[in-house]
């Protein structure tokens, strides 16, 4: 019998998740931005600066963003790398990438990225590549999680830097039942108003009470063969950022 893997609060094949995820990320492509912002408050633009602050790219570095969806992070590091750094935003969804590029331009940044649509399980990029990689609300959906740091590990440059960000649950009880009610109630149908489909945000809900604990993921880091794992709590755990090196 072939091994399952979780989607959610469902077990389903591994070939099963990966269409299913892209099949959300394409439906909401258009509306992903207006919703991430409205959804969360706006408290993920703190979240990003908070995570690129630890980065802490450089100017002429070679930095991946990773599961980029419409691309923020890659924006944010193709300012800091500069003309003379690289940045490449990859991503499984098309739709994702599409809109990103229409913000890029936007931004005046659209020929500072390289766009490049792939799997982040298995990626086509060279050993070695990335003096960082970046990856936003992403490793939370790898169909793998050990094989997905495996290789971001494998990409990177020795000496890179690796950073990832995603929801998590809160300390506090009081915050942490509010959530809970906010994330199976008001998340779903304040979704569907504004990208027309609730799927992606009840998976969404459910996905962060299955992902291992903050714990756990330095472990796996640590397996994968990074150095110094660690992670912060921001708004009293709403989210996490995960960070380690390559030796």
């Amino acid at each position: 019998m072939r091994k399952k893997v979780t989607y959610g609060y469902q077990n389903v094949l591994p070939e099963e998740k990966r269409g299913l995820i892209l099949s959300h990320f394409e439906a909401i492509a258009d509306r992903y931005d207006l919703a991430d912002t409205l959804l969360s408050f706006g408290l993920h633009f703190f979240w990003r600066r908070r995570a690129l602050q630890i980065l802490n790219l450089k100017h002429g570095d070679k930095a991946l963003d990773l599961c980029s969806g419409t691309g923020d992070f890659a924006l944010s590091a193709a300012r800091s790398v500069g003309a003379g750094g690289i940045t490449v935003a990859c991503d499984i969804s098309r739709q994702m990438m599409l809109a990103g590029q229409k913000k890029a331009c936007r931004h005046g940044l659209h020929k500072s990225i390289e766009w490049i649509q792939g799997d982040a399980e298995e990626m086509g990029f060279s050993d070695d590549s990335f003096d960082a990689v970046v990856v936003g609300y992403g490793i939370r959906n790898f169909v793998f999680l050990e094989h997905g740091l495996e290789e971001i590990f494998r990409v990177l440059k020795s000496g890179g830097k690796f950073m990832a960000m995603e929801f998590s649950i809160p300390k506090n009880v009081w915050l942490k039942r509010l959530y809970g009610y906010y994330s199976f109630k008001v998340l779903p149908r304040a979704g569907k108003m504004i990208t027309g489909t609730s799927e992606p945000f009840n998976y969404l809900a459910e996905s962060i009470r299955v992902f291992p604990p903050p714990e756990k993921v330095l472990d796996l880091l640590s397996a994968a063969g990074m150095k110094n794992p660690g992670f912060v709590l921001l708004n009293n755990g709403l989210a996490v950022l995960f960070y380690a090196e390559k030796p």
